[in-house]
């Protein structure tokens, strides 16, 4: 054999014996250095929930409000898709598991979504959406959150004064020689103007469809006469504006909850204790003042919802 093939392989065994010889004992930090990371990726992978909301200012508190409360309450880590659209694409999202969590209407739910019958009854209208939501769509209505934000007809209230109008009864007549401004939304939900249209003969000279921050403004402003509103919006007594009477029981309770997916809260029970500390804690008045604070102040939705959690003592530590 080659004298130099002969001291390579001479030295490839002295290197592979001494390498056996020297193996180091396993370094026991590093073995679990290397199980907390496989662990904290899974724990990541699962341990996310996402919420979202509707795309006006109070949809936008109430989804900061339970992500922050979820965070403080659990070892969840929270994906936020905030201000996303309308209705069906929130109530969409919820159903294809593409959101875990947004907070909704009871009369939202019982006429958009479930195409029921209105009634007046808070009680009865959330016994029904519950149960409805989850034998149809897997989908578990938690404890109400203390508010009912119903729509309203609103206009300026000089204008009412001058024209007579308290009631939309008394709007109606007149209607044909006014301009309503209202969401896109309104304009289409059998619970918005179709249906005010047939129970009250309303013929407004123009519907005029926008955004629905824009509608404040428009009827301050005069561009319109007349628009659809939220009883719990800031904005009406401070652009002094009048909620006509639904002197015909029209519109249903809306009253507010959060909505989760039934196969989220059976991975994470916690969810359910955490969410329904916010039950009954957020009466009209608290509401409107803090969708006046973010609409006309100009305060974060972020920073509102937190100083209401901590006045509220929720935001300590599980």
């Amino acid at each position: 054999m080659d004298k130099r093939l002969l001291c390579v392989l001479l030295v490839a065994l002295v290197v592979a014996l001494g390498g056996c010889g020297r193996r180091e004992a396993p370094d026991p930090n590093a073995a679990t250095a290397q199980g907390s990371a496989g662990a904290d990726a899974g724990t990541q992978a699962e341990g996310r929930v996402t919420v979202g909301s509707k795309n006006f200012t109070e949809q936008v508190l109430l989804g900061e409000m339970m992500s922050q409360l979820i965070e403080a309450k659990t070892d969840l880590r929270v994906d936020r898709k905030l201000n996303l659209a309308g209705t069906q694409v929130c109530f969409e999202a919820l159903k294809s598991g593409e959101l875990d969590i947004y907070a909704d209407y009871t009369g939202t739910a019982l006429t958009a979504i479930l195409k029921q019958e209105v009634s007046a009854d808070s009680a009865r209208v959330y016994d029904a959406v519950k149960s409805a939501y989850e034998e149809q769509f897997g989908i578990t209505w938690l404890e109400p959150l203390g508010f009912n934000n119903t729509y309203t007809l609103t206009m300026r209230r000089a204008q009412a004064a001058e024209l007579g109008v308290k009631t939309i009864s008394d709007l109606a007549p007149l209607s044909k020689d006014l301009v309503l401004g209202a969401s896109y939304e309104f304009l289409e939900r059998p619970d918005g103007y179709p249906g005010l249209q047939e129970l009250y003969g309303l013929d407004f000279s123009q519907a005029k469809g926008m955004d629905a921050g824009l509608t404040y403004r428009a009827v301050a402003s005069e561009k319109v006469d007349v628009i659809d509103g939220f009883a719990t919006d800031g904005r009406i007594p401070a652009f002094d504006l009048l909620i006509l009477e639904d002197d015909r029981g029209f519109f249903p309770p809306y009253d507010a909850a959060p909505l989760v997916r039934q196969d989220t809260l059976e991975k994470h029970p916690e969810l359910a204790e955490a969410l329904n500390l916010l039950a009954g804690r957020l009466p009209d008045d608290k509401m409107r003042d803090m969708n006046y604070r973010v609409d006309e102040k100009n305060e974060q939705a972020a920073d509102v919802a937190r100083e209401f959690l901590e006045s509220e003592g929720l935001l300590d530590q599980a």
